[in-house]
């Protein structure tokens, strides 16, 4: 390595030169600005160049430009930055599906007396008068009103179907918006005509057709590592098991994660619809970076569900990669209306997470808590179970290092001559030739670091540096490479304690 100067030599005017340096050698460990890809088809209202623009975001307001106001896209940037509100998130929308996803909700008749309905919208619970003796057609004007009023929060739009009718419209067409869940029922039956037909019970919007295209989107986002895609996809199309989006982004984090300039990226995808369906689709993707989520029933969608979870992991990425998120709550999402029901037993919580399904079951208090967050990477390739790479934070440790490597090693050696360490008796190496030892060194103190932070486990790394097995040396057949090969595991996360209480005879 050259020796740094304050001072060319040809210079000939005497004195006292002087260069400080305040960033001398590489930079603290650490993971670096993690950025995620937020992928959602946008409304007429949002303002996103379909297909070819990746936009930076600012925030939860940037995300309803880009998108428009209570979108999909819209609802999981806002789950995204609850989660982490430092999160650095991009924005691409691929074109939309193909129709609008409708659903009627018709009153009729009379109340004798004041009542009210109870709308529920994906979640989003609210209650709309219908005074006595109004007409249908009156309490349609203010349920649209009411509805319209919390745009911000609402994936649909509420217009006149006629009289009495209130139709409510998916904002962003497409399969996209069948997933949307609405119910509206009668607070109190008066002696009257009055009656509310159309969603009795949790019913989905429907007519949207087709699914987008990430092709293009996934085109423009390559030479830019993002740590985590977030697409927002119809439940349909995230319990396909046959090639789509899903595959797509899977085969396009596959072909940039290794090599000059290696992205090391992840994704999630999540579910609402039945256990069974999604654990197919986990089984058939077991992709050692994709996480799949499952809520049964839940009424949030499932981009919200996404979005919390990239949210989530980039926070706990941030402080510690290593981060054990068994039994998180995942507050701000919206389960099923009927938990009890819906919990997973043991057996299908078994199920799922052998599976590569991560599973999301309830508490006592019916909070929503993520058993165990994994990789649907669940048998090798012969087919035999493989619980090498369970939980997610096997993948998100390893990358930290290697992010934390990427940027180090070059940084430390910049300019270095090469060679083989010397042995005994040798002369010391020339001023500014660096030996293997001196890289090895180097990169042991780094991963000694990470073993400080409780992502790398210490007894694996002290045995692999004693036996041998991590190796840094120059290679045989170019002088001028050195290969580095770091065998590492990751501090586990605490997921189970095997209690046996006895009670020993007298």
């Amino acid at each position: 390595m050259a020796l740094p100067i304050a001072v060319a030599p040809s210079i000939v005017t005497p004195g006292f030169w002087l260069q400080v340096n305040l960033l001398a050698g590489a930079s603290a460990p650490s993971t670096g600005t993690l950025k995620c890809l937020l992928i959602c088809p946008k409304s007429s209202a949002g303002n996103l160049t379909v297909d070819t623009e990746i936009r930076a975001g600012g925030g939860p307001d940037s995300a309803g430009v880009a998108f428009g106001i209570g979108t999909p896209g819209h609802l999981a940037a806002i789950q995204i930055y609850t989660q982490y509100p430092q999160a650095q998130v991009y924005f691409a929308a691929p074109t939309a599906g193909a129709t609008a996803a409708t659903l009627n909700v018709t009153a009729a008749g009379s109340p004798s007396a004041n009542t009210s309905v109870h709308f529920d919208i994906k979640g989003v619970e609210f209650d709309v008068a219908w005074n006595a003796s109004e007409s249908a057609d009156t309490f349609k004007t203010r349920a649209i009103a009411a509805i319209n009023a919390l745009s911000n929060y609402l994936p649909v739009v509420a217009s006149s179907g006629g009289t009495g009718i209130i139709t409510l419209t998916g904002k962003v067409t497409g399969k996209i918006s069948n997933d949307i869940l609405v119910q509206a029922v009668l607070n109190v039956a008066q002696t009257g005509t009055e009656a509310i037909t159309g969603a009795a019970t949790l019913t989905n919007l429907s007519g949207g057709s087709t699914d987008p295209d990430f092709t293009t989107v996934l085109s423009n986002a390559q030479g830019t590592e993002f740590a985590f895609f977030a697409p927002c996809l119809s439940n349909a199309e995230a319990e396909l098991t046959s090639s789509n989006n899903v595959s797509k982004l899977l085969t396009h984090i596959g072909t940039f994660n290794t090599g000059l300039n290696a992205s090391l990226q992840q994704a999630v995808v999540a579910t609402v619809k039945t256990q069974a369906n999604a654990k197919a689709a986990a089984v058939i993707r077991n992709s050692q970076v994709l996480e799949h989520v499952h809520i049964t029933n839940a009424r949030s969608l499932p981009c919200e569900i996404v979005g919390y979870e990239v949210g989530a992991r980039l926070e706990a990425d941030s402080i510690d990669p290593a981060a054990n998120r068994i039994g998180e709550y995942m507050v701000g999402l919206i389960g099923s209306k009927n938990p009890t029901a819906d919990k997973p037993s043991a057996a299908v919580a078994e199920d799922s997470l052998t599976n590569g399904l991560s599973i999301v079951g309830y508490n006592a208090s019916s909070q929503l808590v993520i058993l165990r967050p994994i990789t649907t990477y669940s048998v090798d390739a012969t087919g035999s179970p493989d619980r090498r790479l369970l939980d997610v934070q096997n993948v998100s440790g390893t990358y930290a290092v290697a992010r934390d490597l990427r940027s180090a090693l070059p940084a430390e050696f910049a300019n270095a001559k090469i060679q083989k360490d010397s042995l005994p008796g040798d002369d010391p190496p020339a001023r500014g030739v660096t030996e293997e030892r001196d890289i090895k060194g180097f990169t042991i103190s780094r991963l000694r670091f990470w073993q400080r932070q409780g992502v790398v486990q210490k007894a694996s790394l002290d045995a692999v540096i004693a036996d041998g097995s991590l190796i840094v040396q120059v290679d045989p057949s170019d002088a001028t490479q050195v290969d580095l090969v770091l065998p590492l595991k990751i501090v586990q996360p605490l997921a189970k304690m095997s209690t046996v209480v006895q009670r020993r005879p007298n």
